[in-house]
């Protein structure tokens, strides 16, 4: 048998038609084009694959802090809408995009390369496919966004971690805690017990204390 894998035949799409396709990696590159002061711009490299297993790259700008209007910030503010949590840094969005799996792209036009005719892809902004992270049964936003696969499963005493203020409060008085007094205040291993074995849920934006926790201090 020959070395040489057959060709997947490139789909065939009308222009402007929305696929979606799964991210097998996303490399910053340097690209030949270059900015106002003569210095080459950076790129994030997308390598794309259709459900058909048709694969393709699609290139998008890279900012450090991209704005708003840009295709890179647009992606950012779609990700932080659909997993309910601000994401601080590039880094971390990078991480996050990653393990969301997966992301919608649009024909922009076609190309023509010895004699036959591709389609080029880019990446829609608007709008994010369903994650297609493998996660616990019904898991929350806060689960969701972790790349749990790097973090050790880890048993926490939660009578010890939840009895100090402001959470004996909180539990005792059903005061739901916003994410900044929620995040600071326990190691991402904590959340993740927490979340896990059902002391807190997450509703609309805000750190609920579940009945299980208020039976701690019963």
């Amino acid at each position: 048998m020959s070395f040489v894998k057959p060709a997947i035949e490139a789909p065939n799409v009308k222009e402007g038609q929305v696929l979606k396709a799964k991210i097998n990696s996303i490399n910053k590159v340097t690209s030949q084009w270059k900015d106002t002061e003569g210095n080459l711009k950076q790129q994030l490299e997308f390598d794309l694959e259709l459900e058909n297993g048709y694969k393709f790259k699609s290139w998008v700008a890279f900012y450090e802090q991209p704005s708003a209007k840009s295709k890179l910030g647009k992606l950012a503010l779609k990700l932080e809408e659909m997993a309910k949590k601000t994401l601080t840094n590039i880094d971390e969005f990078l991480t996050n995009l990653k393990s969301f799996g997966h992301v919608f792209v649009k024909c922009k036009g076609f190309r023509e390369y010895e004699e036959e005719i591709y389609p080029n892809f880019t990446i829609v902004t608007e709008k994010l496919p369903i994650s297609q992270m493998k996660v616990e049964s019904q898991p929350t936003q806060e689960t969701k966004l972790i790349d749990t696969s790097k973090i050790q499963a880890k048993e926490f005493n939660a009578k010890a971690l939840l009895g100090r203020e402001p959470f004996i409060s909180a539990i005792k008085f059903g005061l739901p805690l916003n994410e900044s007094d929620f995040t600071k205040n326990f190691l991402v291993e904590e959340r993740l017990f927490l979340f896990r074995q059902s002391f807190v849920e997450k509703r609309e934006d805000l750190y609920h204390f579940t009945s299980k926790a208020n039976t701690l201090f019963q």
